[in-house]
């Protein structure tokens, strides 16, 4: 599930690395996300996968008012819109007991699994500790508009260490979560 997860999440990872303080940064990240959506979840849109139509409405959407409109508030907030663009996702997938990530485990699972009770806590789980992730990202970025101190390698490290946690989490946690209550 890993895999696939990382490989719908490229779009944002592009967008993340690729961002700069310039508006060619900006307008090169977005757009490379944007194509990068179509591109790289092909299969996970034809399958009507949540996280992949709201990632690529999402970056044709800031394409639009960003690189084409240019409107600067939401140039001002695009790291807070983003995070909080993949908490709704994440949350709303929980609430609507349609948890993201099961969409993905449902690749590398047996369908006979996909019922059981052990399945989808799992993915539960694993959605709400994605959700919590957004979220504090939504947190970060707003301390690092308005605290002069929270800039540089202290910003940095706190935005990419949760999204390596929620990484390796995933990876990890399911097998531990089946041995500890199988």
């Amino acid at each position: 599930m890993l895999k696939s997860l990382i490989i719908n999440f490229l779009p944002w990872i592009l967008y993340f690395i690729l961002n700069g303080p310039t508006q060619s940064q900006i307008d090169l990240s977005i757009s490379v996300a944007a194509v990068a959506s179509i591109l790289f979840e092909i299969k996970s849109l034809k399958k009507g996968y949540l996280l992949s139509w709201a990632t690529l409405f999402y970056f044709v959407l800031l394409c639009l008012v960003v690189v084409i409109l240019r409107i600067d508030l939401i140039i001002k907030y695009e790291w807070i819109l983003s995070n909080a663009m993949l908490a709704i996702i994440a949350w709303i997938s929980v609430l609507i007991k349609q948890p993201f990530t099961i969409q993905y485990a449902r690749e590398e699972v047996a369908p006979e699994y996909w019922q059981s009770h052990l399945f989808i806590k799992i993915n539960y789980i694993l959605s709400a500790v994605w959700a919590v992730i957004f979220t504090f990202g939504i947190v970060l970025n707003l301390l690092h508009l308005n605290i002069p101190w929270f800039k540089g390698p202290v910003y940095e490290v706190g935005t990419y260490l949760p999204s390596i946690f929620g990484a390796w989490f995933t990876g990890w946690f399911p097998d531990w979560y089946k041995k500890r209550f199988t």
